[in-house]
C-alpha cells in the first residue's frame, strides 16, 4: 500500500481541545516553520454540538466552537485544516480496515473499529500523509501495536503515534535544546496581558504549568522543565526571550483572540491578525 508522507504533526482532539496542551503544541509547531495539522475528524469533535449541554455553560461553550471555525480559516492560522481528497479518502477506506482489534483495546470487536474515533483519526493522519500524530490517548489506543502496524503493513519506517512527552523531548534533547524547551513552555504559559515577571513569578507561572503537564499525562516533560528552571545560569535571559516569544508569536497573539472571544462569549472575526490586504469579515455571535 502506497501511503504519502511528508505533511508534518497532527493532534489528537485531546491535544488540541485543552488550552495548555494547545499553546505548548502550536507554539512548538511555529518555531519548526509549521503549522499544526486539524484532521477531519478531529476538527469535527471540536465543533460539534453535544446533545446536551447544561445552560448555564452553553454560551461559553458556543463560542469555543465557533472560534475553532474562524481559527482554522483565519489568514493567518497557526493551524492547517486537512482535507481529504479523493484519492485520500479511497485511501483512508483501505487502510481503516486494516487495523486490529489490539490496536483499540476497549472494543469489543472489530466490527467497531470503522466507526470508532480513534481509528478514523489515525486512518486520516496516514492517508492525509502526515509524518506523526501526537497523542497522549494510552487507554484506548495501543500506540505499540498502531506502529508496529504502520511498519509492517504500511511500510513505514518510522512508527506514526507518539506521545507529547516523547515528541517534546526528542525534539529538545539536550544542552541548548533544554533551555530551548523551558524558554518555549515559559513563553506559552507567560501572562496574556505580557507583564514583566521576576524569577519568583516565573517560579510560580512554571510549577503551575508543570501541575497541568502532569495531570495531562506529561509528567517527564514537566520534570525536564522545573530541572532546567533550577539549573538555568541565566535566567534573566531566558524569561527576556519568553517573554519576547510570547508577545511575537502568531500562534500565541491567535490564542489570546480565542480566550478574548470565550469570555466575551462572542466571536469577532475582526480581532484577528489580519494578512495585509485581507477585508475583515462579519461578526459570529455566540
Amino acid at each position: 500500500m502506497d501511503i504519502p508522507g511528508g505533511r508534518g504533526v497532527a493532534f489528537d482532539t485531546n491535544m488540541l481541545a485543552r488550552p495548555t496542551q494547545r499553546r505548548l503544541m502550536t507554539l512548538w509547531c511555529e518555531l519548526a516553520g509549521m503549522r499544526a495539522a486539524v484532521l477531519p475528524q478531529v476538527l469535527l469533535e471540536l465543533t460539534a454540538q453535544p446533545t446536551f449541554e447544561p445552560q448555564a455553560i452553553a454560551p461559553s461553550a458556543h463560542a469555543q466552537r465557533a472560534a475553532w471555525i474562524e481559527l482554522v480559516r483565519a489568514p493567518l492560522s497557526p493551524f492547517e485544516a486537512i482535507v481529504l481528497d479523493e484519492r485520500a479518502q479511497a485511501l483512508f477506506g483501505r487502510i481503516i480496515m486494516e487495523f486490529t482489534l489490539p490496536c483499540f483495546p476497549l472494543l469489543n470487536g472489530v466490527d467497531e473499529i470503522t466507526t470508532h474515533p480513534d481509528a478514523v483519526v489515525l486512518a486520516q493522519g496516514l492517508a492525509a500523509g502526515m509524518d506523526v500524530i501526537v497523542s497522549n490517548n494510552m487507554r484506548s489506543i495501543d500506540h505499540f501495536e498502531i506502529n508496529g502496524l504502520v511498519r509492517e503493513v504500511f511500510g513505514r519506517n518510522a512508527g506514526l503515534l507518539i506521545a507529547a512527552d516523547a515528541a517534546l523531548l526528542d525534539a529538545h534533547a539536550y544542552g541548548e535544546g533544554s533551555r530551548a524547551l523551558l524558554v518555549m513552555a515559559l513563553a506559552a504559559a507567560w501572562p496574556d496581558d505580557g507583564r514583566h515577571m521576576a524569577t519568583a513569578d516565573a517560579d510560580v507561572v512554571l510549577g503551575e504549568l508543570c501541575g497541568r503537564l502532569e495531570g495531562a499525562t506529561m509528567p517527564q516533560t514537566a520534570a525536564r522543565l522545573r530541572s532546567r528552571f533550577a539549573s538555568e545560569q541565566d535566567l534573566p535571559a531566558v524569561l527576556g526571550e519568553a517573554r519576547e516569544m510570547s508577545a511575537g508569536s502568531n500562534a500565541l497573539r491567535h490564542e489570546r483572540v480565542r480566550m478574548a472571544w470565550v469570555k466575551r462569549r462572542e466571536v469577532d472575526v475582526a480581532d484577528l491578525p489580519a494578512a495585509a490586504g485581507s477585508p475583515a469579515r462579519s461578526r459570529t455571535g455566540a
